[in-house]
């Protein structure tokens, strides 16, 4: 008997434009007649019979490249070998391949080849793949594997750990990156050198909402310190413009909502954020164990289900007088669907008409321009004056929030 992985298609915003729920099937399956064109271009050293040529090349493999590119642009060298390694290996793996080539919408925007990433991140911090283990451990201490090696390695991966990559590719992604934090912090610095109020957090696509507990966080700006300088979370992002001003910041309420949150008392899905950070990239593990562990003091509030019903829900109880509520979102809206990001849109604006300057109302993004060129933090207020609604890029910064270039709410 062969078990087969069945993707039904769900749409979800949370960390996912679909997230595909996995259904064992068992029935005979035939495996695809995978015909290979080689070419000396895109031949794996390993093995030399293996290989597309540019022509032959599908979505699968032209993504893994796009995706190696960027993480070795931004110094990511032991991600980047692994994507280029995948694109020459995948032929190996002709389910996996046709999967990713068969995947409904953008893979970009899905993220399916992090799916992928943090599949194999997992392997490797499991040790469910000794080789696979080894190898990262050796590259996290700057021995590299020959290419030939790692090729083999993956192949081995491909046919051993097929099924554990597919679940992967089932569930939604989960970064939690806390560093954005600090992009959150200092517009919500900026709002308040404007009109000090104290604020009411509600967050979409929170995930396991460690992001809620930006009180509890030290950012630095430079050499200005927001927040908790004795915290065990202290963000500091190479920070290029304008400093934020140095403005009180009180949180009265913070609550997020996501369609597949993770709990941080379950060991599982903190492994989970863990394998979501790329390897090599200690900081960001050692911050991310440092707002688990605030977390378990402190567990946020994380609601299950959709950002627009639960966002209309939250904008539908009253504001307190004298609070600002803000609606902050990081590298979510590439999930929702075009109907979901219109409905959430519906719910501000809708919220926005009885925004008064003791009631007033904001929205904090942090997200990829239309053209995916680069992620912008923009801010739109409402107070009810004349300039109500103003949205302004207030920064452009890294996607996991490394640096920023900070313009303040005069914008760009």
């Amino acid at each position: 008997m062969i078990f087969t992985v069945v993707f039904p298609v769900y749409p979800c915003e949370s960390h996912s434009l679909f997230m595909p729920a996995p259904l064992l099937v068992s029935s005979p399956v035939t495996t695809p007649d995978v015909s290979l064109t080689v070419s000396s271009a895109g031949r794996s050293p390993a093995f030399p019979g293996l290989g597309l040529a540019a022509e032959a090349e599908g979505r699968a493999e032209a993504q893994l490249r796009i995706e190696a590119a960027k993480a070795r642009a931004f110094g990511k060298t032991i991600v980047a070998a692994v994507l280029e390694s995948l694109a020459r290996v995948l032929p190996c793996a002709p389910r996996m391949r046709a999967c990713i080539e068969g995947w409904p919408g953008d893979l970009a925007g899905a993220g399916v080849i992090f799916r992928i990433n943090a599949g194999l991140h997992a392997l490797a911090r499991s040790g469910r793949h000794a080789g696979l283990q080894h190898i990262y451990r050796a590259a996290e201490g700057g021995d590299f594997p020959e290419v030939a090696r790692l090729d083999a390695a993956l192949i081995d991966v491909l046919e051993r750990n097929t099924f554990d990559l597919l679940q992967w590719m089932a569930g939604p992604t989960q970064t939690n990156e806390v560093a954005r934090v600090a992009g959150f912090v200092a517009a919500l610095l900026e709002l308040n050198a404007l009109a000090p109020h104290p604020c009411e957090l509600l967050e979409l696509g929170t995930s396991a909402g460690l992001n809620l507990n930006l009180a509890r966080y030290g950012c630095h700006f430079g050499s200005m310190i927001s927040g908790d300088e004795h915290s065990a979370v202290q963000i500091a992002p190479r920070w290029q413009g304008r400093v934020p001003p140095c403005a009180p910041l009180v949180v009265e309420r913070a609550v997020g909502v996501d369609l597949s949150p993770l709990d941080i008392s379950d060991n599982r899905d903190c492994e989970r954020l863990h394998a979501y950070i790329w390897a090599g990239e200690r900081d960001r593990s050692e911050r991310l164990r440092a707002a688990i562990g605030i977390a378990r003091d402190y567990p946020p509030q994380v609601d299950t289900g959709h950002a627009s019903h639960w966002l209309a829900r939250q904008m539908a109880c009253p504001q307190r007088e004298g609070t600002r509520r803000v609606v902050m979102h990081s590298m979510v809206l590439q999930y929702m669907s075009d109907v979901e990001r219109a409905a959430v849109d519906a719910a501000l604006v809708f919220a926005a008409a009885a925004a008064t300057p003791s009631r007033p109302l904001a929205r904090i993004g942090m997200e990829w321009s239309a053209d995916r060129s680069a992620v912008e933090l923009r801010i739109t207020s409402w107070d009810g004056g004349p300039t109500s609604g103003r949205t302004v890029v207030a920064a452009q910064c890294h996607p996991y929030a490394e640096w920023f270039e900070w313009y303040g709410l005069t914008g760009t």
